[in-house]
């Protein structure tokens, strides 16, 4: 609901190192209600339920968002670009305050515990990231339930508010409707 921070990548559900021109599929555990895609890399949920299809076209990277009732999966495939080295710890034990917030982003944790000044943090940083996407309309609430998106007109445009918005999220990004 607020302007500000940094950009930095929060990483993927799944990484992978793939190929250009070579299709791969792999097998996904999530229930999974459609697909969207970004960078050199096109996407398709096959009619088995529980498979992917990534289909790789250029170097880059690649990220396949994957949409389900409550939550967005990323998929997030290195497309004969080497994978970046696993991120350090962060000097703070929580995400306290801005400062701590920037050194979760760049360096997630499997558990984070967020005190208020943290989370005020990490909803600025989305509402940024929604403003850099063109959609300043919608505001974003988080809640120890997920994100809540206001103002979404469609399930296109919120899908396209996720997008924008995960990689300010810490954690998975859930759907608090």
């Amino acid at each position: 609901m607020i302007a500000a921070l940094l950009l930095l990548a929060i990483p993927a559900d799944l990484r992978l190192s793939l190929h250009a021109g070579e299709h791969h599929i792999e097998k996904i555990d999530w229930r999974a209600e459609s697909v969207e895609t970004e960078g050199p890399l096109r996407a398709e949920l096959l009619p088995s339920g529980n498979e992917l299809l990534l289909e790789p076209s250029a170097k880059g990277v690649g990220r396949a968002f994957v949409f389900t009732r409550r939550e967005v999966r990323v998929v997030e495939a290195f497309i004969d670009t080497p994978l970046p080295p696993p991120p350090g710890k962060p000097a703070c034990a929580s995400v306290a305050n801005a400062a701590c917030y920037a050194q979760f982003r760049a360096a997630p944790q499997p558990r984070m515990v967020f005190e208020l000044e943290g989370l005020q943090a990490e909803a600025k940083a989305a509402q940024e990231e929604l403003a850099k996407a063109g959609l300043p309309n919608l505001e974003v609430a988080i809640s120890p339930w997920g994100v809540k998106l206001k103002g979404a007109k469609s399930d296109a445009e919120k899908r396209r508010a996720l997008k924008a918005i995960w990689p300010a999220i810490l954690g998975p990004l859930r759907l608090d409707d």
